[in-house]
C-alpha cells in the first residue's frame, strides 16, 4: 500500500494539488459503519479530524456520500466554521473531492487540496475526466486493503451452515431450507443456532446478514 500512496501522492502533485485523502466506508458493524482512511496531510490534522470525528460534519464527504459528481469547495466557506478554520490552519484550503462506489456497493471518497487560491473553472475543466479516473483506480486499489484492514477476522462456518445461511437470506423458512437442502428441519434449525453463536448475531436475520456483508455467502 506504500507504494500506491505513494503514485498517489505524485498524480496529486501533477495535477496541482500537494495534500490527497482516499476514505471508504467499512459496510460493518451495520449500526456504525467504520470510516477507513489513507492520506499525506499534516500528521497533526489527520490526528484531529479522527479524534474530533470530522467525517460526521465535513460538507464534501455529505456530497459525496449523495452525489457521484465531483465537488468544488473552499474550506473558508463551510458551514461548519471551526471546521473550515482548523482545516485552513493545517494547509487544507481548498480542493476538490469525489465519490467512488463499486459493484459492492461499497463508498469511497477522493479528495484533493492545497493551501493556494481557488481552483478555477478552467482548472476544474482541464483535471475533470482525470480526477474521475484517479477516484476510479484509487477505489480499485485500496478498497480491499482498508476495509480487510477495518474487519476482524471472519468465523469458520461449515459448508453445510453457510448453504443454510443464503437460503435464509434469500428469505426461505426453516422448512422451506430442509426440502430443499433434503434434510430435516431440526437440522436446519441446529445449523442456523450454530451461525447465529458464531457471528455473535441476535437472531438468524441478523446472522444472515452480517454474513453477507461480510462476503461470506459469496
Amino acid at each position: 500500500m506504500t507504494a500506491a500512496i505513494g503514485h498517489l501522492t505524485q498524480v496529486s502533485q501533477n495535477l496541482g494539488f500537494p495534500f490527497f485523502a482516499y476514505g471508504v466506508k467499512c459496510p460493518l458493524p451495520i449500526s456504525q459503519p467504520r470510516i477507513e482512511m489513507v492520506s499525506n496531510y499534516p500528521e497533526a490534522w489527520q490526528q484531529q479530524y479522527q479524534s474530533h470525528h470530522y467525517v460526521q460534519i465535513d460538507p464534501t464527504v455529505r456530497h459525496c456520500t449523495r452525489a457521484p459528481t465531483p465537488v468544488l469547495w473552499d474550506a473558508s466557506a463551510f458551514d461548519e466554521r471551526v471546521f473550515g478554520e482548523q482545516a485552513m490552519a493545517h494547509g487544507i484550503r481548498n480542493g476538490v473531492s469525489i465519490g467512488v462506489r463499486d459493484a459492492q456497493g461499497r463508498l469511497g471518497m477522493v479528495t484533493l487540496a492545497r493551501d493556494q487560491t481557488l481552483c478555477t473553472p478552467d482548472e476544474f475543466a482541464h483535471i475533470e475526466g482525470n480526477l474521475a479516473l484517479l477516484g476510479q483506480l484509487t477505489h480499485a486499489a485500496l478498497v480491499e486493503k482498508l476495509t480487510q484492514r477495518s474487519s476482524q477476522p471472519g468465523p469458520a462456518l461449515s459448508e453445510r451452515e453457510l448453504e443454510v445461511l443464503k437460503w435464509t437470506a434469500e428469505g426461505k423458512t426453516s422448512g422451506e431450507v430442509a426440502m430443499i437442502m433434503n434434510i430435516t428441519e431440526r437440522t436446519v434449525n441446529f445449523h442456523i443456532s450454530n451461525c447465529i453463536v458464531k457471528l455473535d448475531a441476535s437472531n438468524k436475520l441478523h446472522a444472515a446478514v452480517k454474513a453477507a456483508m461480510s462476503g461470506l455467502l459469496g
